[in-house]
């Protein structure tokens, strides 16, 4: 763990994959913790391409290792607010200032 001011634990990884992985794990965790509880498991996920090889992680633990979503909730940020009128993002165009969808898995 890298030392900082702030306290926020960080991990550092060689690769992009590898701390895909990671994270996958660690939602993996939360997961099955939740549903030993026998409650929802409700998470906040990005869109985009930054976390698309955490989600096939994620899609391989379901696939080969039985991950089951069937208490998942998902929050899912499709786009920001405040958007400027001159931002240069491609979503500006929609004249969308913040979508967030919710899915029961």
């Amino acid at each position: 763990m890298v030392n900082s001011y702030e306290k926020i634990p960080v991990e550092i990884f060689k690769t992009s994959n590898e701390g895909s992985a990671f994270v996958a794990n660690e939602v993996a965790k939360i997961i099955r913790a939740r549903q030993m509880e026998g409650k929802k498991c409700v998470l906040g996920l990005a869109t985009g391409s930054s976390p698309i090889s955490m989600y096939k992680e994620l899609v391989r633990l379901h696939k080969e290792e039985g991950l089951s979503f069937k208490n998942v909730v998902t929050f899912n940020l499709d786009e920001y607010y405040p958007l400027e009128r001159d931002a240069t993002m491609p979503f500006k165009a929609t004249g969308a200032l913040c979508t967030v969808t919710c899915l029961t898995m």
